[in-house]
């Protein structure tokens, strides 16, 4: 998960912005991150997704609604490459 701010941060009079802010939209492709948009549902319609938390390099995380417990929650999606899948398994 992308915590914090690299030293590339440029700020402006009400912004802060760094490159690293943002995953690499080529990512978002077979055996790479898995497009996720807001208001989505998985699980049966258990967890509605709310808004994006941040990325990592195996993965994106998105702040969720779980409506059986009725409690916010976090889903992590990892990528989808199967040698991504044992870095999933450590986490």
């Amino acid at each position: 998960l992308q915590v914090g701010m690299s030293p590339d941060i440029t700020q402006g009079e009400n912004d802060i912005s760094s490159e690293s802010d943002v995953e690499d939209k080529r990512d978002y492709r077979r055996g790479g991150y898995h497009p996720v948009k807001i208001g989505e549902t998985y699980a049966s319609s258990r967890y509605r997704v709310l808004s994006k938390m941040g990325w990592g390099h195996f993965s994106t995380v998105w702040l969720a609604w779980d409506s059986k417990t009725a409690r916010p929650v976090a889903l992590k999606v990892q990528k989808s490459a199967a040698r991504y899948a044992e870095a999933a398994k450590d986490e």
